[in-house]
């Protein structure tokens, strides 16, 4: 088996009260707000402590459409992991978002080419990407840059694998998500492959400070189609296992359910859906009901894993399979994981109202803070 080409450095719970405003972290909450604790990697946090992301819902408000949501999503089908034990990302049960890390102050950048062969990516990418110049700075939007570059790890992990095929892209989202500890940047690519000519093709690209809590501009695009972060929403296996995470969630449902609409903290929509108030919109936010009981012979992964759907919820961030929740590919993951977090069905979730969050005095649009 191929080990992993990057660094894989733990998740740990740093206090971030003093830098970051927060109170301090409590097993009951009175109403959504941020916590002390926020996830971090090295020295960097995963966004800071109050962003909506690490902040607990579970007090919140059921969004009046709830019941339609869960109709179009289909409550009787069940939860899907959609991520794998297989760390050889050449080998053909591959699945799940891996996650790089490197050095970008001292490792070098690679010189990157926006295109692709695929027909149904027709429009260009670039006036809603972000990219880095020849000093590293990040320059968004990337059209002015005659060579573009992006922070590559040797040795890099890609969503499906790497094709070396000369310019030959199979079609996938092929995710590129690399985390820049000397800056703490979050550069994630979309459609991302190494063909033979030694350039690396990507069609879309998104650079995230971790430390802002800043969002995309107004209806740009990410290497997500909600225009979010992907790696701080995955579910990464050495958080499971410590028995708590600390954030939300990604999932997705099919293209076609979801309304042509984005709510906050999503700044992108896509168009396959139709404009009813009886199908989600992009951004929605889903958690487990707060009275779905957790059977304690679960293993610790899988109550993490339920629990923060409880606690921080998940977000259609997507078109894809429906309830599929992100996860990285790990040698550590449990095989019981996925029979007992894979046993649970929609109709145990409810979708939630964010503007009880939206609606408050302080409140940023262009913010993931939650005031």
């Amino acid at each position: 088996m191929r080990r992993w080409g990057v660094a894989r450095l733990s998740f740990v719970l740093v206090t971030l009260a003093a830098a970051c405003g927060g109170s301090s972290n409590k097993q009951q909450h009175d109403s959504a707000g941020p916590t002390a604790d926020g996830p971090s990697l090295d020295t960097c946090p995963i966004l800071p402590a109050n962003h909506i992301f690490n902040t607990p819902i579970d007090s919140l408000p059921v969004d009046p459409h709830s019941s339609d949501y869960l109709t179009t999503i289909g409550g009787t089908r069940k939860l899907h992991l959609d991520l794998g034990t297989q760390t050889d990302q050449q080998a053909t049960d591959f699945y799940g978002i891996p996650w790089n890390t490197m050095h970008g102050g001292t490792d070098a950048w690679s010189t990157v080419a926006f295109k692709s062969t695929d027909p149904g990516l027709d429009w260009d990418p670039k006036p809603e990407s972000d990219c880095g110049d020849g000093s590293h700075a990040v320059v968004r939007p990337c059209t002015t840059v005659a060579s573009p570059q992006f922070p590559i790890p040797s040795n890099a992990l890609v969503e499906g694998g790497i094709n070396n095929a000369a310019d030959e892209m199979p079609y996938g989202d092929h995710h590129l998500l690399v985390v820049d500890v000397d800056a703490c940047r979050l550069w994630e690519g979309y459609h991302v492959y190494s063909p033979a000519s030694g350039t690396w093709n990507i069609f879309g690209a998104a650079e995230f400070d971790l430390k802002s809590n800043a969002l995309r501009p107004a209806d740009w695009t990410s290497a997500d189609a909600a225009g979010f972060p992907i790696m701080p929403l995955l579910l990464k296996a050495d958080e499971a296992s410590s028995g708590a995470i600390h954030h939300a969630l990604r999932f997705t449902i099919t293209s076609s359910k979801i309304r042509q609409a984005y709510v906050w903290p999503a700044r992108h929509l896509t168009g396959n859906g139709t404009t009813s108030t009886t199908q989600p919109p992009m951004g929605q936010l889903f958690r487990l009901k707060a009275d779905f009981q957790i059977p304690a012979t679960f293993n610790v992964q899988s109550k993490a894993i339920l629990q923060a759907m409880k606690t921080y919820g998940m977000y259609i961030a997507d078109g894809g399979s429906d309830w599929y929740v992100s996860g990285e590919p790990s040698a550590n993951w449990m095989d019981s994981t996925f029979s007992e977090v894979q046993s649970v069905a929609g109709s145990n979730f409810e979708a939630v109202d964010i503007t009880a969050i939206t609606s408050r005095s302080g409140f940023d649009v262009n913010s993931g803070a939650v005031p």
